[in-house]
């Protein structure tokens, strides 16, 4: 297959990026994000929304809106809801059934339902404010075009008849047009430059012919341009075209006189094409992923996937994102060239369908993206658990200083998450006194903060020691009020590590009706008090043992002398020690390491 080459990937984008709000991310339905993705498949939450979630999301004001859909096949009901675009905490839902993405603006979502109306409700709280019945007969699929909001007026289509919608933000009709054949469920209208983009079939001579049509703000026609078969997905507006996809070919029409520029014979589905490297992405119903080149309609190559593509690509930080919609949906991440990056496969319950019909969005270096088995799935930078050892490793600070740096600290568990989850981070001395914080992390360069155990330290990331059971929050601060909770982005790690190390264990020799002394090498990772046990046995399977306590403090090194009694009735000749070490408050169940073995000679 053709690749892009290097110098075109270089090219600047001629379209307009998406910015979250509604299907495909703006106006002009490019799929294209000005934002950071994950470049690993890290799934760091998964938001139970309840039936099918077919729909898109989308992220307003630090916020995710999305809605489900035929809930009663799983027993389930459908919502509407609102989900913390940070740490996926769901902030309100209301019972709602649909497929349509929802649109944030002004403070409100605008939502098609299945029963064929479009509704209105507050951001904030869920309330709905008004609902109008549009679709006349909703059937199966009601209102599944994604309503836009460009210039204050609120453009959605309704299938049945094929009728462009323009309302006032209270739900009034200005006007609408109505062109009287059926169009496809899903089709949604663009805009670009005051002119509104829709699919239409219109009775031409007694017969309905299939067109997009070009209006302008008033209702007024600009142009239509005829194609061969229904208008299955959105226009895509970049490059001076609009692109857009019928059941058997993909159209490239020039915005402004409405004439075909290219076609290219596809199996078309309502996987509307993302514009990005001078490219058109696009799926198809035989599972493969095109990128054509916008200007002339020339496949540089294809990438076979596991099935369908009904999944709208979205592009961001270099790399395409779709999903299929087959039984065990996948979620596919490639590079510009079609090579495949990373892939997350939905693993269904025999006689379950986890098919995925939903378009991704990139926002904040995370991927929303919904699926059949009724959940909201979050991919993002990181979240994990990391197990540390004691030892240091180097970095290289913005300021071109390399500084070395303890496994035991949150610097440390950053550096392990990093290598864990294929993320990059930097760090600059701030504050004076060697302290180091990150500037940036996965790509995200910015002011970062960090917090242990919900506890903000007054030293650098290098300096302050984490143990066995911490959390280490970092997170992204914007504005005033960011907080861990609220912050854009984030990465959370889990610390597992020895609390303990045992470094060497040395045993005097003894008499019977005497003792013997075992030192023991140990250094706390976890400040406490813990037990040291020495014990072992001979040959002949007699016992000899000794039991110590000790206060460490976390990084402390110390030999613990332990008294280790010889009953006189012991046989003499050599036993065999080894050392356990225990927290006190865990002893004697809980074992936390061991170690052996040193020889004790007994006369």
């Amino acid at each position: 297959m053709r690749r892009l080459p290097v110098m075109f990937l270089m090219l600047l984008l001629a379209i307009q990026t998406a910015q979250a709000w509604t299907f495909h991310g703006n106006a002009q339905r490019t799929g294209n994000f000005s934002d950071v993705a994950p470049m690993t498949d890290q799934l760091v939450y998964k938001v139970k929304i309840g039936g099918l979630v077919d729909s898109s999301p989308i992220v307003y004001d630090g916020n995710v809106y999305v809605i489900s859909w035929y809930g009663q096949w799983y027993g389930e009901s459908s919502h509407l809801a609102c989900i913390n675009a940070t740490n996926g905490s769901v902030i309100w839902e209301i019972k709602a059934e649909g497929a349509s993405t929802p649109c944030g603006y002004d403070g409100k979502v605008f939502v098609g339902l299945l029963n064929g109306s479009l509704m209105c409700v507050d951001a904030n709280n869920g309330r709905v404010i008004w609902t109008e019945k549009l679709e006349k007969d909703p059937q199966y699929w009601g209102i599944a075009s994604s309503p836009l909001v460009y210039n204050d007026t609120l453009y959605v289509t309704t299938f049945s008849n094929g009728t462009l919608w323009a309302l006032n933000l209270n739900g009034s009709v200005k006007w609408k047009i109505t062109t009287g054949g059926a169009i496809s469920h899903y089709t949604s209208p663009s805009a670009y430059e005051g002119l509104i983009f829709f699919a239409g079939n219109e009775s031409v001579n007694g017969t309905y012919v299939n067109e997009l049509i070009c209006v302008n703000e008033s209702g007024g026609i600009v142009w239509k341009f005829p194609v061969d078969s229904p208008i299955l997905s959105s226009p895509a507006i970049g490059h001076g075209k609009v692109f857009f996809t019928t059941m058997h070919r993909i159209y490239a029409v020039n915005i402004t006189t409405g004439k075909e520029i290219w076609n290219v014979s596809i199996n078309g589905t309502i996987s509307t094409p993302a514009l990005a490297f001078g490219a058109v992405f696009v799926g198809s119903r035989d599972g493969k992923l095109y990128c054509i080149d916008a200007e002339n309609g020339t496949i540089l190559w294809t990438f076979r996937a596991n099935g369908k593509i009904d999944s709208s690509p979205a592009v961001a930080n270099g790399i395409i994102f779709f999903a299929t919609n087959t039984p065990n949906g996948t979620i596919y991440a490639l590079y510009p060239n079609g090579t495949l990056l990373w892939k997350y496969t939905l693993i269904p319950p025999k006689g379950k369908y986890y098919n995925i019909m939903s378009s991704p969005l990139i926002w904040n270096g995370k991927l929303f993206i919904g699926a059949d088995d009724g959940n909201l799935y979050i991919f993002g930078i990181w979240k994990g658990d990391v197990t540390l050892t004691p030892g240091n490793f180097t970095v290289v600070a913005d300021n071109g200083k390399t500084y070395t740096v303890s496994n035991m600290t949150a610097l440390g568990a950053l550096n392990e998450a990093s290598k864990l989850g294929g993320f990059s981070y930097t760090v600059n001395e701030t504050r004076g006194g060697g302290n180091l914080y990150p500037t940036s992390i996965g790509g995200i360069r910015g002011a970062w903060c960090y917090e242990v155990n919900g506890i903000t330290p007054m030293t650098g990331t290098n300096k302050y020691n984490v143990s066995d059971g911490d959390t280490v929050v970092f997170w992204l601060w914007t504005k005033s009020g960011d907080n861990p909770k609220n912050a854009p982005n984030e990465v959370i790690i889990h610390v597992h590590a020895r609390k303990i190390v045992i470094n060497g264990l040395r045993v005097s020799d003894g008499r019977r009706g005497g003792n013997a002394t075992a030192y023991v090498n140990v250094t706390a990772l976890k400040p406490g008090w813990f037990v040291i046990v020495v014990s072992g046995t001979n040959d002949k399977g007699d016992s000899i043992a000794g039991i110590s306590t000790v206060r460490l403090n976390f990084g402390e090194t110390v030999n613990v002398p332990v008294i280790i009694p010889i009953p006189q009735l012991v046989q003499t000749g050599t036993y065999r020690l080894y050392v356990g070490v225990y927290e006190l408050s865990g002893y004697p169940n809980e074992l936390l390491t061991w170690f052996g073995s040193a020889n004790c000679n007994v006369g």
